[in-house]
């Protein structure tokens, strides 16, 4: 999520964690800080990956307006996989409490070689384990609110378009009308195929759409299915309307806008092409609405 989007409660400032880099290694040989893209990887080879955090407990309890001997804090580290802004299939969730005395953390995994897919994402979170017994006015109340996070994603193999998202008034936006109540736009022109897809595509949170921005931040399976089912029905139905759709799905360049609407069609009908994809969506709109959203459902191999 764009940081312009702002939480109801207090939160961690920086200096009250301190979190190492990441670190991985293949197969138990070698540490190396992890970059954006990791080489020499393969199917057959584990990854291990690793870091320390550490609490400031003090300092958190005064970001939190929480008294110290009242804050119960837990730190949570989940590893996602699967090409796309966010992970398609989640490979494992681990929690620890934080509290006072124990507010370091060494975590380390290993990721066998056959799960993960094109990438690995990386999240860490503070949350708030417990009510607090004292509190301030704007202190978080509810276990479960997110304090602090970072996420980190390493490219395993291939390029993933990737496309920005930040709230915005879309009323105003928009230039009024009742699109600009819709809870998300997206922002591209259809047309020139050969684009950079990342710079082609802007999706546009509504900033008044409180509900489904915390449903977003808190990653609702559901209302992430129905916003890449939009975005992938939208693009491909553009590409399916252009006269020259067959060639473009097979001459695209990595990367591009026309290579990744190709690719979303690929899995969705195997084996078929532009032509008969075309018919789907012309006669039978609804199955092709249908077959964009199952595609989009979170964990759907890739």
């Amino acid at each position: 999520m764009n940081r312009r989007v702002a939480f109801p409660f207090l939160t961690l400032s920086e200096s009250a964690v301190e979190a190492s880099a990441w670190e991985i290694s293949l197969d138990s040989v070698e540490w190396s800080a992890a970059g954006e893209f990791l080489p020499h990887w393969d199917s057959a080879s584990d990854i291990r990956i690793r870091r320390t955090m550490r609490l400031n407990l003090e300092l958190a309890a005064s970001d939190l307006g929480i008294p110290v001997d009242r804050l119960a804090l837990s730190a949570s580290v989940r590893i996602g996989t699967g090409q796309g802004r966010l992970p398609r299939l989640i490979l494992a969730r681990t929690r620890r409490d934080l509290r006072s005395g124990d507010t370091s953390w060494e975590f380390e995994q290993i990721i066998e070689g056959h799960r993960p897919s094109m990438i690995l994402d990386l999240q860490t979170e503070i949350l708030l384990a417990d009510v607090p017994a004292e509190f301030s006015a704007l202190s978080p109340v509810h276990p479960g609110n997110r304090l602090w996070s970072e996420n980190v994603r390493v490219r395993l193999e291939g390029e993933e378009p990737r496309f920005p998202i930040e709230t915005a008034d879309l009323a105003q936006m928009l230039g009024g009308g009742i699109a600009g109540a819709a809870p998300w736009h997206l922002h591209w022109s259809p047309g020139d195929w050969t684009r950079d897809f990342h710079g082609a595509v802007r999706l546009y949170l509504n900033e008044k759409s409180g509900e489904v921005l915390q449903r977003i931040e808190d990653e609702d399976p559901a209302t992430i299915q129905f916003l890449l089912a939009d975005v992938m029905s939208q693009i491909c139905e553009r590409l399916l309307a252009d006269p020259e759709a067959g060639t473009m799905m097979d001459t695209a360049e990595p990367g591009s806008l026309g290579a990744q609407a190709a690719t979303w069609l690929r899995k969705a009908w195997p084996g078929k092409d532009a032509s008969f994809i075309r018919s789907v969506l012309e006669s039978r709109p609804c199955v092709f609405r249908s077959t964009m959203l199952a595609l989009a459902e979170p964990g759907v191999p890739e």
